[in-house]
């Protein structure tokens, strides 16, 4: 009986939650970042991860929502210049259940090289919870050069 109740209390609570969450707008402030001059704001499109352009094109990643852009050691958007090119990643990660101290983490790479369209990466994918700042190799090693 007590495991019942339990069970009814949760699902409530999960729905609850689920319904919270479907009315935060889709983008936040801090999810904005200058790539080559143009603004990129990341938000919700069909419960995917999408970076907004200014023309307000979309570019649309392969990871579900939510996402949050790599930062640097000052908590900033991180953009990594490298041959010319400026990189963002883009980062999903979510915490599996307890026991297990893994998560479902993946992140992918976008890039603007001068005068050519943005190129993302394909998904790169770890058991780990990413916490803290990226190495550069994180950035760069997804993309032929």
């Amino acid at each position: 009986m007590i495991k019942r109740t339990l069970l009814i209390l949760l699902s409530g609570g999960l729905l609850s939650l689920n319904a919270w969450a479907e009315q935060q707008p889709s983008a936040a402030p801090g999810n904005q970042v200058i790539v080559a001059g143009q603004t990129l704001t990341l938000e919700r499109h069909d419960q995917q991860c999408a970076l907004r352009k200014q023309d307000q094109s979309l570019l649309k990643l392969d990871m579900p929502w939510p996402c949050f852009l790599s930062v640097d050691r000052k908590g900033q958007p991180r953009v990594e210049t490298f041959k010319n090119a400026q990189i963002i990643i883009v980062e999903h990660s979510i915490p599996e259940p307890p026991p297990s101290r893994d998560c479902d983490a993946r992140y992918q790479a976008i890039r603007q090289i001068k005068g050519q369209p943005m190129e993302v990466s394909k998904v790169a994918h770890s058991a780990g919870c990413m916490t803290g700042v990226m190495d550069q190799k994180n950035f760069v090693a997804h993309f032929s050069w």
